[in-house]
């Protein structure tokens, strides 16, 4: 396995999501190789070029998600939100021109085609298109990121884009709790099924639709929870009506502390995530992690991401997502299928995900000495 002893990485995200296990991970396994990773606290006006003249001696600043950088959290006035946010956008355009002639590697990796709640769509797609123009490299997590951003925006190169996969959560949760134990902490009986959602509740992630399709199951023994702190109180307002009075359809709509996502995963039969739109997908990685079956479109990154004994459904078949949960209820041994995605889980290891982006961090030093913006573009 390649080291990376000679590399200084700036990871411009690690401080912003701490909480985060891709970032510690991702971190930790660079540090592993030998890569001097720096998380520095950004400063609120051009963060990027201050923090490479702040950092003279870095290789390589990664960049994970750039929408952040411009994309202000909420007042309450829309007009003020995006004032602010044109701003922010406007001085970071001009941020990433400066810090593109400067000696440092910029590396992209996409892990959205787009905001998930579609915010500034067009400003989104300036910044982005200029991010694709001045990066050195850029990195997907799987060979269908590569078509989607490519037939999405126009200085997207596939050439210049590399594929590396995520790793595992194994090491980053508790499971010691066993699926009795778990089932008895939440008060599950033994002979349920249970579908599960998990992960926070956002509206692109099809939550009325998986209810709906519960209650087109309309089997006996049979519970859908849904787990996870809701996005907005709008959409948590919209989820309780919904599910008010449905039998079997259990609402935790709250953050679930890390030593707790092992009774609720390991309690699930199933694992659904019914997304109407997505790219990757830190819950699939979790399931996989914790050895459950999984229910899923077959869209973005999850048919790469997921064993096919899992059951993926077509997202424009109206009865696809209903189908499935069918499937998987009257399957003979999700155990077995449970036991498949824990032992692909071990084998998508962040050591070899790190020896793959060390790889494309010397790449892109490499081409950062082809000179300024205007000659790469």
């Amino acid at each position: 396995m390649s080291r990376a002893d000679d590399l200084t990485v700036l990871l411009m995200d690690g401080e912003r999501y701490p909480e985060n296990p891709y970032m510690s991970l991702s971190t930790g396994a660079l540090r592993e190789l030998g890569a001097d990773v720096r998380t520095p606290e950004l400063p609120l006006l051009f963060p990027l070029t201050r923090t490479a003249l702040a950092h003279r001696d870095a290789d390589v600043m990664q960049l994970d998600w750039v929408y952040d950088y411009y994309i202000i959290s909420p007042t309450g006035d829309e007009l003020i939100d995006r004032a602010a946010t044109v701003l922010r956008a406007v001085t970071m355009l001009v941020d990433l021109v400066i810090v593109s002639l400067l000696p440092v590697a910029v590396v992209w990796t996409v892990h959205n085609e787009r905001h998930h709640e579609g915010k500034y769509r067009r400003i989104e797609r300036v910044v982005n298109e200029l991010l694709f123009s001045v990066a050195d490299a850029v990195t997907v997590k799987c060979h269908a990121a590569i078509e989607t951003i490519a037939a999405t925006y126009s200085f997207a190169d596939p050439a210049d884009v590399s594929v590396v996969p995520d790793g595992n959560f194994i090491a980053a949760y508790e499971n010691e709790a066993s699926d009795e134990i778990a089932r008895e902490e939440l008060s599950i009986p033994e002979e349920a099924f249970v579908c599960r959602f998990f992960g926070l509740v956002r509206e692109y992630k099809g939550i009325p639709e998986l209810i709906e399709a519960f209650v087109e199951l309309d089997v006996p023994d049979t519970e859908l929870w849904i787990v996870g702190n809701p996005h907005t109180d709008e959409l948590r307002r919209e989820l309780e009506t919904l599910s008010y009075g449905i039998g079997g359809v259990e609402t935790v709509f709250e953050f679930v502390p890390d030593d707790r996502i092992q009774h609720y995963m390991n309690a699930a039969d199933v694992l659904a995530l019914p997304y109407r739109n997505i790219l990757n997908s830190g819950s699939a990685h979790l399931g996989l992690s914790y050895g459950i079956p999984v229910v899923a479109p077959t869209i973005g990154c999850l048919p790469e991401t997921l064993p096919g004994e899992n059951f993926l459904y077509d997202p424009d078949d109206p009865d696809g997502l209903a189908r499935a949960l069918r499937r998987a209820r009257e399957h003979p041994d999700l155990e077995a299928i449970g036991r498949s995605n824990h032992e692909h889980a071990v084998e998508q290891d962040w050591e070899t995900a790190a020896a793959r982006l060390t790889g494309v961090y010397r790449l892109a030093l490499d081409r950062s000495g082809s000179g300024p913006i205007f000659e790469r573009a």
